[in-house]
């Protein structure tokens, strides 16, 4: 054996050893808080007194969103809602104002955006010419804004000046003021 020649076995060992600390070191290092937070369901994003309007193609108001506070959370797009007020603002008719503890504002693709209320949910609407006051009460109310519905299927109460009606479910359409 030649004495200038270099052994071979330390050199590959310190080459497996290179190799296995840099396969190593891609496992122990920190991923970005930010894609982990997308992983979990935590906030993004947290608005003291937030407030949303949505316009139509005129530029008039058709509703605004109210809240104590809005708290967005990045994995499913969706907004938990604490002291929420829902009103809807149609061109000749009264406005309708519904109230509720708690809320959520959903996207979803296609079919348009959801509120959700609950904890307790009270609709207001007011007198027109050709109709009276009316109250809902129902522990869960679904609006959909860009269908101009809204709708429960856990139990409602409606009053006005001269009736009182219970019933299970019920759909409101605020476009023609049908229940």
């Amino acid at each position: 054996m030649n004495s200038r020649s270099i052994p071979l076995l330390p050199l590959a060992v310190l080459a497996l050893l290179v190799a296995l600390s840099y396969w190593l070191s891609q496992f122990a290092q920190v991923t970005d808080p930010r894609l982990l937070a997308r992983l979990r369901h935590d906030p993004d994003l947290v608005v003291e007194n937030f407030s949303a309007k949505k316009l139509n193609l005129a530029g008039d108001v058709q509703y605004t969103v109210n809240a104590l506070r809005m708290m967005h959370f990045p994995d499913d797009d969706s907004s938990k809602l604490q002291q929420v007020v829902f009103t809807a603002v149609e061109p000749g008719q009264p406005k309708l104002i519904a109230t509720a503890p708690f809320g959520e504002l959903i996207r979803r693709d296609g079919t348009g955006d959801e509120v959700l209320m609950s904890g307790g949910v009270v609709v207001q609407s007011e007198a027109s010419e050709k109709l009276p006051a009316l109250q809902l009460t129902t522990p869960k109310l679904t609006i959909f804004p860009d269908k101009n519905i809204a709708r429960s299927i856990d139990g409602v109460l409606l009053t006005s000046p001269t009736s009182r009606l219970t019933a299970q479910r019920f759909e409101l359409n605020n476009l023609t003021r049908t229940v």
